[in-house]
């Protein structure tokens, strides 16, 4: 795999650099100025870069296990923290979007541990940092009940989790006071990459729409 990424970035060179050097010329001496950040889960199926045809220099992205944003007092913000404050307070970026995605490797772990703690049951597959890590959004998904036969409780945990993000985003004092100035918005997107459709939160709504093209 890493002769291909040698040969990938050997065909990136001389077709994206021949035909567009002045560009990463530009941001080497200028340096960055993306207009938005993306904080997405670190799942290999989701590439914003190639989803939505950026290049470098466009987005800002943030990308943990299940796209989590701790809120401002937590004491696991210290990453994501200053991943946000440099955008909004550096960057001044215009936009953040918090995209989930469908068949999330993360989310289901919190909902396995969820379902264990209620049934009483330990597991032997403990993980060093996974669970701590998508323990953050357990309040997410404190009204869901899964032991409902609900073929949609995988696809509203994860939307779920999105909106938690979404809402943490705004106890961090300087993203509220830019959403008040008009000078930021901030979005919550979900993906569905098995059939390429994008939903997006309903304005004034917690429910999720998808996108029209």
């Amino acid at each position: 795999m890493v002769k291909e990424l040698v040969n990938g970035f050997k065909k990136f060179r001389e077709s994206y650099f021949e035909k567009k050097s002045q560009v990463l010329q530009q941001l080497a001496e200028k340096g960055q100025s993306p207009k938005t950040m993306v904080i997405c889960c670190s799942d290999s199926r989701v590439e914003p870069s190639i989803l939505f045809g950026t290049g470098p220099g466009d987005l800002f992205v943030v990308r943990n296990v299940a796209n989590l944003v701790p809120s401002f007092t937590s004491r696991n913000n210290l990453s994501i923290g200053s991943a946000l404050e440099y955008a909004v307070r550096i960057l001044r970026v215009k936009d953040i979007i918090v995209i989930g995605h469908a068949h999330c490797g993360g989310v289901a772990a919190l909902c396995e541990s969820i379902n264990n703690n209620k049934e009483g049951e330990t597991t032997d597959n403990q993980t060093d940092f996974i669970e701590s890590w998508v323990d953050i959004a357990r309040p997410a998904l404190s009204k869901i009940d899964y032991y409902q036969n609900d073929a949609n409780i995988e696809v509203n945990s994860e939307r779920a989790v999105v909106l938690y993000s979404y809402n943490n985003l705004l106890t961090y004092p300087w993203i509220s006071d830019a959403v008040s100035n008009n000078s930021l918005e901030i979005h919550a997107w979900w993906l569905d990459f098995k059939s390429l459709m994008l939903w997006e939160k309903a304005q004034g709504s917690d429910s999720f729409i998808p996108m029209e093209f």
